[in-house]
């Protein structure tokens, strides 16, 4: 009965053995996987990951109102990071609205579109042509609304066909998209 006893103490001490292994294999498990993931939980509560980004070829951005649309523009390529709302676009066109007529079209090889303000900057070879034929030459266009005037600033080239050709740094084009004025020193050409 001794030798049973003895026999049942060693199993038993195996057993306790073999259960504390799996407990500190465990435990060992569950510490090194909080090691190995510490970098990705950092990294999730860093304010990069907070950020989104996404590149977007072919895009199409439009804005309404009340049912009609203000405006509308196309782009080849964008890239948009919620950080700052902005959408940077390369080699865009697109119009300007009032009603359901276009009232000037444009182009530029690069602008901008901040999403939170609505505001769009054109730059690089900027073309606004009116429906009137008037069309307009810079290096840098700002949208701000329909209520905002619109600013061209930098080699400004205004020409209202069969009439003038206007020359200067900057413009003030009004939100009608019916009048416009230079700024500073200015250079006119007239047709004869």
């Amino acid at each position: 009965m001794a030798l049973k006893n003895i026999l049942k103490d060693k199993r038993n001490i195996i057993y306790i053995g073999l259960l504390s292994i799996v407990i500190l294999a465990c435990f060992w498990a569950f510490v090194s996987a909080g090691m190995i993931t510490k970098s990705f939980k950092d990294k999730i509560i860093d304010k990069t990951y907070k950020n989104k980004e996404a590149n977007i070829e072919s895009l199409l951005v439009t804005e309404t109102k009340d049912g009609a649309k203000l405006w509308e523009l196309y782009a080849d390529e964008g890239t948009y990071t919620d950080s700052d709302n902005i959408v940077l676009l390369q080699n865009l066109i697109g119009n300007f609205y009032e009603g359901n007529t276009v009232k000037a079209s444009f182009q530029a090889d690069a602008g901008t579109y901040n999403a939170t303000t609505k505001q769009i900057i054109l730059y690089n070879n900027v073309i606004l042509v009116y429906e009137d034929g008037t069309n307009l030459q810079t290096e840098r266009l700002k949208y701000s609304g329909k209520e905002e005037d619109i600013i061209a600033e930098g080699n400004v080239r205004i020409e209202k066909p069969g009439e003038a050709v206007i020359i200067g740094n900057k413009a003030i084009l009004s939100s009608d998209y019916k009048d416009f004025h230079i700024e500073g020193r200015t250079e006119t050409h007239f047709y004869m």
